[in-house]
């Protein structure tokens, strides 16, 4: 085993084992730790697991697609900030940033998606003298959250993935299916994960969850003499 798991790590009585559990539907080996080189088919066949298993329902997937398409507060995020309104006026600003929103193509600048999209520079704050002069508009673009947040330094491990962090937290619980909470959290340093454990210990409630629901759809290890290893 990695290491001797504490009670966090252990399932409670109501909650499935692995051997209590069917099968995963979805051969690891088929998709690989990482997701740069998925087909479209293999997004689909992930998709549809998700909702044969119960762990989500098309309804849920749909809402959660529209209200991403929506692109929330990209025009107020710039017209509220402190360079935008000295360079153009508090009275201008909402008008020509809302103009400029109005002529985008409505897809992310680096990789299409129309999701979650941001207004984001396209020149950093960090290469002017004073931050507040990289806020006009010729120098604004559109950016989904995933990349805009991979540009900052300190995500140097960002874009290796077409995954954000929060949703990759459930695909390594999900596919990759580690049976125990230090499992879970190596694997996500494995994959390149730099945020705090907290994040990891918090994810990995839905393991608890999946293990009570009925019929189980998680099994959570708890026998401290096994010999599982998951990188094995």
């Amino acid at each position: 085993m990695t290491g001797e798991p504490d009670e966090a790590d252990q399932h409670f009585p109501d909650e499935a084992t692995p051997r209590e559990v069917p099968e995963q539907a979805i051969p690891t080996s088929e998709f690989g730790l990482h997701d740069r080189t998925w087909s479209e088919d293999q997004w689909l066949e992930l998709l549809q697991t998700i909702v044969e298993s119960g762990v989500g329902s098309w309804k849920d997937i749909t809402a959660l697609v529209l209200g991403h398409l929506n692109p929330s507060q990209v025009g107020t995020s710039l017209a509220s900030s402190e360079g935008f309104k000295r360079r153009y006026g508090k009275g201008n600003t909402m008008k020509i940033v809302m103009g400029w929103v109005y002529q985008q193509a409505g897809r992310c600048a680096d990789c299409g998606s129309r999701l979650e999209l941001q207004a984001d520079h396209i020149q950093g704050r960090e290469s002017f003298p004073d931050p507040l002069d990289a806020d006009f508009i010729e120098n604004m673009t559109l950016r989904c959250r995933r990349c805009n947040v991979i540009r900052r330094p300190s995500h140097e491990l960002g874009g290796l993935t077409n995954l954000t962090a929060e949703a990759a937290l459930m695909w390594i619980l999900l596919v990759i299916r580690p049976r125990i909470r230090v499992d879970f959290i190596r694997m996500c340093r494995l994959y390149g994960m730099t945020m705090s454990d907290i994040r990891m210990q918090e994810a990995w409630a839905m393991a608890h969850w999946l293990a009570r629901a009925e019929p189980p759809a998680y099994g959570i290890e708890n026998d401290e003499a096994s010999s599982y290893d998951l990188l094995l």
